[in-house]
């Protein structure tokens, strides 16, 4: 075996350092932010020189020696507060307070301008008098007159000397009441039939016969033949602008055609009341309906006219 292919006991070095003299120490990478004493007052002094004036027209301007307090100003405030948080707020809103009220002397005062009035319209001017002009022949010209358009001529009617005044508390015009029924032909109602149900049949819940209709209710309390209703019956009549005949009459001729369609075995509806009845179709139906709610118009009403 070669000698020169054994491995020594130490490896040799592959790159040495060079042998040279120890390198100077190098600058710290973060220069501290608070500057020397020396360039300090050159910093402060270069920055009053190139402070423009109109900074501190108001105000004094800060002094040298106050510029340097702000360079070196560290806070305490996490610190203070630490030690007491309640004395440390307390002075704080103290501090606030303060400086709310010098803001609010230093502000100045704006005077409020007067209010002005309206100004005064200008006086109308005066109609200028129409002066007769005198044309190049010599005739003098007369002012033109220009007439109102002719209205036709309508009769004057007289008002009738019976109208009353009535005064009128407000402005909204009060409903009129009719106390007169509107004039109807079939209010014969003793020549008809009476096939009508007993009123005491009526169940005894107020409102029974109650329907809706337009329009203020007929005053009945001087009717002639109020005492031959119910107070169910009157309410109804009234509502439908029905005076007692009329009412009287409607009722028994609807009980009339209700016996025809029971003895030939037909349904007594709406459209039979209405041929039935002389008054108006909606309000002969609205009898139909109020008779049909309180059960009138059962079979049980009519058994004993069915065989007569």
């Amino acid at each position: 075996m070669d000698p020169r292919l054994s491995i020594s006991d130490n490896d040799p070095i592959l790159y040495p350092a060079p042998e040279t003299a120890a390198s100077p120490p190098s600058e710290p990478l973060f220069v501290p932010s608070v500057p020397t004493a020396e360039p300090l007052d050159d910093l402060v002094n270069h920055h009053i020189a190139s402070r423009p004036q109109s900074i501190v027209r108001a105000t004094s301007p800060p002094k040298p020696e106050e510029y340097e307090l702000v360079l070196f100003f560290k806070s305490e405030c996490l610190k203070m507060w630490q030690k007491d948080p309640r004395d440390w707020l307390r002075k704080e809103r103290q501090y606030l307070q303060a400086d709310k009220k010098n803001h609010t002397k230093a502000r100045p005062v704006v005077n409020k301008l007067p209010t002005i009035l309206p100004a005064a319209q200008p006086p109308a001017p005066a109609p200028r008098a129409q002066v007769a002009r005198t044309s190049s022949t010599g005739r003098i010209q007369k002012p033109r007159v220009t007439k109102a358009p002719a209205q036709n001529s309508r009769p004057i009617r007289a008002t009738p000397t019976h109208s009353r005044q009535t005064a009128r508390v407000s402005a909204t015009p009060e409903p009129r009441v009719r106390t007169v029924a509107p004039n109807r032909e079939d209010k014969d109602f003793d020549s008809l039939p009476d096939y009508t149900p007993s009123i005491l049949t009526l169940p005894n819940t107020p409102g029974c016969l109650k329907v809706d209709w337009k329009g203020n209710p007929l005053d009945l309390s001087k009717d002639p033949n109020r005492a031959l209703l119910h107070d169910e019956e009157l309410s109804l009549a009234a509502a439908l602008r029905l005076d007692c005949a009329t009412y009287l009459t409607s009722k028994r001729r609807i009980f009339m055609r209700r016996i025809e369609c029971a003895k030939i075995g037909k349904e007594f509806r709406k459209t039979d009341a209405q041929q039935a009845c002389k008054i108006d179709v909606n309000k002969a139906s609205k009898l139909w309906t109020a008779y049909e709610r309180v059960g009138w118009l059962d079979p049980k009403h009519i058994e004993r006219f069915l065989y007569t």
